[in-house]
Order: C-alpha cells, then sequence, then structure tokens
C-alpha cells in the first residue's frame, strides 16, 4: 500500500495556495461512478484489481472510460503521493470531440501542443 495525503487534504491544500492544484487529481472508487466531477480521474478498482479510469474530455465534458485491467489495449495509470495521475499512453477521445492529450504528474498536456 502507498503513502498518499487524503484528496480532500490536496484539495484544501490548493484552496489556500499552499500548493498548485493540478488539473487532474485521482481518487480511487469500487465501482464506476454515476456522475464525474471534472477534473478529477476515478480509478475503479475492484477486489484490490484496476478495472477501469474515467474522466471527463478537458474539450467536451463527455465521459472518457480507459481500461486499466490487463489486456492487450490497456492504459497504465500511476498515482503519486499527492494523487497526481499519470496515464501512459496518450487519450485520444476518436468518438467524440477528438480532443488528444496526455495526463503527466496531473499536468493536462495537449498532444498537439496547442492550449484550448
Amino acid at each position: 500500500m502507498k503513502l498518499r495525503l487524503p484528496l480532500s487534504w490536496v484539495e484544501w491544500l490548493g484552496a489556500h495556495r499552499v500548493l498548485r492544484r493540478p488539473y487532474f487529481l485521482a481518487c480511487e472508487v469500487p465501482e464506476a461512478p454515476a456522475t464525474l466531477a471534472p477534473r478529477v480521474l476515478y480509478h475503479e478498482v475492484r477486489d484490490g484489481y484496476p478495472k477501469w479510469a474515467h474522466l471527463t474530455c478537458p474539450h467536451c465534458g463527455e465521459h472518457i472510460q480507459l481500461q486499466t485491467a490487463q489486456a492487450r489495449q490497456r492504459w497504465t495509470l500511476s498515482v503519486d503521493w499527492l494523487n497526481r495521475p499519470t496515464v501512459s499512453p496518450s487519450i485520444w477521445e476518436t468518438q467524440g470531440c477528438g480532443a488528444h492529450f496526455f495526463v503527466r504528474r496531473g499536468k493536462l498536456v495537449w498532444a498537439d501542443g496547442e492550449r484550448r
């Protein structure tokens, strides 16, 4: 088990400008959430096994679901002690708006290098 600050503490530190809140923060959940908060990446873990990552598209707000379970095509997700997620490889929303971006240590990095 990795040591992590509670998400509420990280949010508090960001709100009080002790540290800068990253674009994305990670939260582990036992099942897919019914509603997604913007700028939160939900990592669905069932019985200790990673299954999915859920987030809203930073461009259009649509639900993006990434498979993190053992499969041929999957994403890896790591979370540091400040709950900042890193997702590999990039995320490309091919079903909707076409957004293509990276999540690195909680930062949103557009694949085309442009800000939207």
